[in-house]
């Protein structure tokens, strides 16, 4: 990565942006990572608005995940590995 990773305090921690996917693709990413021990953030629009909609998993749209800032570079590798290099969307 030739530029910084867009990052923001979650829960007391650093996270970084790991990109914009469609939400039922973004669930599979999310699965593969947390296996691995990787906490993933998931985000809708409506995240803000403290709409519990991410509970239900309504939204089907784009979706923004977000890594801790220490382990996203171990995350682009093994979803790379895996085949599935996440094709960032910069917001």
């Amino acid at each position: 990565m030739d530029h910084q990773p867009e990052t923001r305090m979650l829960g007391g921690h650093r996270y970084a942006f790991l990109g914009s996917f469609p939400r039922l693709y973004a669930e599979g990413l999310k699965a593969q990572l947390e296996a691995s021990r990787i906490p993933v953030h998931l985000e809708t629009p409506f995240t803000d608005a403290g709409v519990i909609e991410i509970y239900m998993g309504t939204y089907m749209g784009d979706v923004s995940l977000w890594v801790p800032a220490e382990l996203l570079q171990q995350a682009h590798r093994l979803l790379e590995h895996d085949g599935q290099p996440p094709s960032q969307e910069e917001q």
